[in-house]
């Protein structure tokens, strides 16, 4: 696997920490779930409006989101492995119109558990890109960012009632 030399090695490599007030198993069910992982697996003000996840290792992952605009930007993947409710281990790809490798990360997600709350440890790694990579690699940090506010907004809402079927 290579990553393009004129992909900048800070691209390469993201790592955030974020809390919720909420417990371990219902911030996991947040990344396993399909149904809550639509809500909030997008950027801001981006949508989700196809989701399939798989959570098993091997298991598949296809997501469509949507933009602003109404363009659509497809990716796959495949869960490396769970350990529920430490730690999950995902590869996703994004694959040119012609169906070649455009670029593949590995994200690993860790789950603490700290006095009723959870600390996560988010991971990502870029495995493989092409030149033309650079103009997503540059907005992962701020799409991934994105994505866990809208993690922390959809906690907030449903905490209440979700934490007790967990």
């Amino acid at each position: 696997m290579t990553v393009a030399a004129s992909i900048p090695d800070h691209l390469t490599r993201l790592n955030i920490i974020r809390k919720f007030d909420a417990p371990r198993a219902l911030v996991w069910k947040m990344w396993t779930d399909p149904a809550h992982a639509g809500v909030w697996w997008a950027p801001e003000h981006f949508t989700t409006p196809v989701i399939r996840l798989d959570a098993r290792p091997g298991g598949a992952i296809h997501v469509v989101m949507r933009a602003p605009d109404g363009g659509e930007h497809p990716f796959d993947g495949r869960f490396i492995s769970l350990d529920e409710p430490e730690r999950l281990v995902m590869r996703t790809w994004v694959q040119r119109e012609d169906g070649s490798l455009w670029f593949e990360v590995e994200q690993s997600v860790r789950f603490e558990d700290v006095d009723g709350r959870t600390v996560l440890h988010f991971e990502a790694i870029v495995l493989e890109a092409g030149e033309d990579a650079l103009g997503p690699l540059s907005g992962m940090e701020a799409g991934w960012n994105g994505c866990l506010d809208k993690l922390a907004a959809h906690i907030r809402a449903v905490a209440p009632r979700e934490a007790e079927t967990c």
